[in-house]
């Protein structure tokens, strides 16, 4: 018999059907490389009711091996290593293949579903959606760009939605879960995740599981575009704010907006603050903590008021060094001996700068070994023997081990290594390092610090710095939190310029 594309080798299923009633693997990772070699080997077009019955056995597997290896890229740095490359990859290409197949029976499989339950296509729409959000979400927890056709088959199926559901008054379960979900992936995509580390995007994407349901969709454009973000269902790309890109005058446009979104996020932090609990307003209890409520405000104000760009970027070709990591950093900038820091073997690497644009750098790695790189987190960069000019990742992504890009925000052109002491209870004083950045007039900041995540507080502290080989003592007083990510605090400070002591 002859073989028809549209009918795969009867072995082909007969051996994905005896795999998936199998009993699974006990490597997970020899489980998940698997299930991809047999959801790639039954992918062949076969009748839709049939596919439809074999890719449900194959998302009961898909989920479980999801549950068990996605948490293992929480801690994921770039550029990653072999084993979670491997990991994220596979998961990718298993939620893909299973979003194609139930977009596939959907479109196929039209009239034989139209005779069932209505409930048979919600259902189809939901396993659909919930694919595709899974693929966003573990694409940005590795920094990786977003699979192929994410966004238009996420547009096709909110189609589907609206043409076959949305108007009317009740909907079934799995409708009002298909339109959540879609709802999560375009709010996720609105709040920059590319500026948060993986934990972060893991915070966002659990609180939008919940709450995304108030993001306002309108397949028309709004007769105000303030606060609004579009994206084209023939282009392949994500959201776009308008207040960044106006949209085109034609095509088939979707506009949202999360104002409601990021008004509900305010008022849980506020109502948190005051002491209420994360479970009797529907958060988990990593609401209680404060990185929890940093990336969430952060989230929200996004959400609210889409960041306008106020330069062009300018292209640029010329080669840098980076060092990314702060420990390092404070040592070259003579917390330590330079000598001690700069040896064969420093995290010292050189990267080309792609373009520039008010104090921002887009740059690629050229050459040096990089590790632990992360969004958030602080960098030095400098031109030849020029200073060290400090910055913040705001954005990092790598689509394969030898190729990872930066955005790069200055915050400041010089920084001094200093050590901070804050006072404790039981009168222990351990000093923390920092960098002391100075005033900008400008830019209406005065002098800042720079610390390490969690070592910023109210209140007073001493500071220390050297000059000439002496150290000078100056009590300080804590401002207001600038910027806190993942991995640092900035703060500026005021002081007293009356030396405690020297030496």
């Amino acid at each position: 018999m002859p073989n028809d594309s549209k009918h795969p080798p009867i072995a082909d299923i007969e051996s994905a059907l005896a795999w998936l009633t199998g009993p699974p693997a006990e490597d997970p990772q020899v489980e998940l490389a698997a299930l991809c070699g047999q959801l790639a080997a039954t992918a062949a077009a076969v009748p839709a009711l049939q596919w439809q019955t074999v890719l449900e056995l194959f998302q009961t597997r898909t989920n479980g091996l999801n549950n068990a290896l996605k948490p293992q890229l929480l801690e994921a740095t770039l550029p990653l290593s072999h084993r979670l490359r491997l990991i994220a990859q596979g998961l990718i290409e298993a939620h893909g293949a299973l979003a194609e197949g139930f977009i596939r029976v959907l479109r196929e499989g039209e009239p034989d579903i139209s005779k069932r339950l209505g409930r048979n296509q919600a259902i189809l729409i939901s396993h659909a959606i919930f694919h595709l959000a899974e693929q966003q979400e573990i694409a940005l927890l590795v920094a990786a760009p977003p699979p192929p056709n994410l966004w238009r088959q996420a547009h096709a199926i909110l189609r589907m939605l609206k043409d076959g559901f949305l108007p009317e008054a009740t909907l079934p379960p799995d409708i009002i879960a298909a339109d959540r979900t879609i709802k999560r992936m375009l709010a996720l995509a609105a709040s920059q995740p590319e500026s948060c580390a993986a934990k972060e995007v893991a915070f966002l994407a659990d609180y939008l599981n919940s709450f995304a349901g108030v993001v306002e969709i309108r397949f028309a454009a709004p007769a105000t575009l303030d606060g609004w973000f579009w994206l084209e269902e023939d282009r392949d790309g994500p959201p776009i704010a308008a207040v960044r890109r106006p949209p085109p005058p034609i095509g088939c446009l979707l506009f949202f907006s999360c104002r409601l979104l990021a008004d509900t996020a305010r008022q849980q932090m506020v109502r948190l603050a005051k002491g209420e609990k994360p479970e009797s307003l529907g958060l988990p209890d990593l609401a209680a903590t404060e990185d929890y409520r940093n990336v969430l405000a952060r989230a929200a104000g996004r959400w609210a008021s889409p960041s306008k760009r106020h330069s062009h970027r300018r292209r640029n070709g010329y080669r840098v060094q980076v060092c990314p990591h702060l420990e390092t950093l404070w040592r070259l900038l003579g917390g330590e001996a330079a000598s001690e820091a700069d040896h064969e073997g420093s995290p010292i690497t050189d990267w080309m700068v792609l373009n520039e644009a008010g104090g921002g750098f887009a740059m690629m790695h050229v050459a040096g070994d990089v590790s632990g790189i992360v969004s958030g987190a602080a960098v030095g960069m400098r031109t030849g023997a020029d200073p060290w000019r400090l910055c913040l990742i705001r954005w990092a992504r790598s689509d394969n081990p030898e190729h990872v890009e930066l955005g790069l925000e200055l915050i400041a052109p010089a920084a001094q290594a200093v050590k901070i002491i804050w006072p404790t209870r039981n009168g222990q004083r351990n000093p923390v390092p920092a960098l002391l950045m100075p005033s900008l007039p400008r830019l209406d900041r005065g002098e800042a610090l720079m610390a390490p995540r969690g070592h910023y507080r109210d209140g007073h502290f001493t500071l220390i710095t050297e000059a000439d080989g002496k150290f000078q003592l100056t009590e300080c007083v804590a401002g207001d939190l600038a910027v806190q990510t993942a991995t640092v605090d900035v703060f500026e400070f005021g002081r007293d310029f009356s030396p405690l002591s020297t030496g």
